[in-house]
């Protein structure tokens, strides 16, 4: 019977959230430290829950609530911006994944749920917990010292902008070069919203995914009235001059492209409209040091194409939880933590980067004429996504 400890998480997203509800079931004495006066949903208009995440979120006994505010896509289909109605034109149709195959294969569904609803079920599980959670808390170098000597365990789940648990990391590693604590502007901008309103042209149980030269539009539905979606194109650096894009810029930018883009971007929620200068960070070989551990994008942010930020954020929380029981010792955790995750999350952090880089920096002409995922391929990806996944009770 191992001992309980005293944890501290630092950061209240979706990795932080999500331990913090674990490791309190467990009986252990958790404080989620958190920047913001609330719970953020603004770092993403909606959520691709793959069935790696469904897994997990049904280890957590959270599915059910999950898939009442949740769509049920059945595939993903590619087309080029001067595509003619989709749900007509065949023709223009330039790949297709079945994301039923990947479904049956991985014996878990796929969700699209938007991000203000998922964070409000996990601050709600969260809540009927023991655990503290502690707003308007930033925590730097210095507050981290002093949890480092108060507690047995410090997750840092603060994210990949100015991560102070990956800082104390990287110090401690002298092979690292000290650029590895800095998020990497990658070359394309998203715009983010959502979408309430009849969606005459969109079919609830496909994902649309437009490519242009250098542009990108994603619509993904949750049902007949409501979707996410994903303005990107290439830019340079944010500079201080620049301001958020708002409807209009959109509506103009995309105003030629196919009926779904545009009649989506004449109905948005304005508020909903948020401007990210896309980053990641490159991965590093270590993600602990004495009694501190990276967990989520502080460990291994990828970029939004790899469609897998919160699902590896989930898989973290139940592997590190998992972990727990198992060992006294926190050093075993963390070592056995890391050896379980690294390979598959430093995956998919290059995937990501490949998959932008054909997007925003590829020509169409040098782009693979027909990207369909075969059958064979889609068991593949969900292997890959399943791979070091166990059900336990935690």
């Amino acid at each position: 019977m191992t001992t309980k400890k005293r944890i501290a998480i630092i950061g209240a997203g979706v990795a932080g959230m999500a331990f913090a509800i674990l490791a309190a079931r467990q009986g252990h004495f958790v404080n989620v430290f958190e920047r913001r006066p609330q719970v953020g949903s603004e770092l993403g208009a909606g959520v691709t829950l793959w069935p790696n995440a469904s897994f997990v979120l049904k280890q957590m006994g959270l599915l059910d609530v999950i898939a009442k505010v949740s769509g049920k896509p059945k595939s993903m289909v590619r087309y080029d911006q001067h595509s003619s109605d989709p749900l007509n034109q065949a023709f223009s149709e330039k790949s297709r994944l079945a994301i039923h195959d990947i479904n049956r294969q991985a014996q878990n569904e796929t969700y699209s749920i938007l991000r203000r609803d998922l964070m409000a079920i996990l601050f709600d599980a969260l809540q009927k917990t023991q655990a503290h959670i502690h707003f308007s808390h930033p925590v730097q170098a210095e507050a981290l010292a002093q949890l480092k000597t108060e507690y047995d365990l410090v997750i840092g789940a603060d994210g990949r902008m100015h991560s102070a648990a990956r800082q104390n990391i990287i110090a401690a590693l002298s092979t690292e070069l000290s650029v590895d604590n800095e998020a990497i502007y990658q070359g394309f901008i998203n715009v983010i919203g959502v979408t309430q309103s009849p969606l005459t042209l969109i079919d609830k149980g496909v994902i649309q995914d437009y490519w242009g030269d250098g542009e990108r539009f994603g619509i993904v539905p949750i049902n007949d009235k409501a979707c996410y979606w994903a303005a990107g194109w290439a830019s340079s650096p944010k500079r201080k001059s620049d301001q958020p894009f708002t409807q209009e810029d959109l509506i103009q930018r995309f105003q030629h492209w196919p009926k779904p883009v545009v009649d989506v971007l004449q109905h948005a929620q304005g508020a909903s409209i948020n401007t990210i200068y896309v980053h990641d960070v490159n991965p590093i070989t270590s993600w602990h040091n004495d009694n501190v551990l990276l967990i989520g994008d502080a460990a291994h942010a990828a970029l939004p194409t790899s469609g897998q930020g919160a699902c590896q954020a989930l898989e973290d929380a139940l592997t590190l939880a998992q972990l727990l029981p198992e060992h006294d010792d926190i050093d075993v955790v963390l070592q056995q933590f890391q050896a379980k995750r690294i390979n598959k999350t430093t995956a998919i952090q290059r995937t990501g980067r490949h998959i932008a880089q054909t997007i925003f920096h590829t020509k169409p002409s040098d782009r693979a004429v027909d990207g369909s995922i075969s059958q064979t391929q889609s068991h593949a990806i969900a292997n890959f996504w399943m791979s070091g996944l166990i059900p336990s009770n935690v």
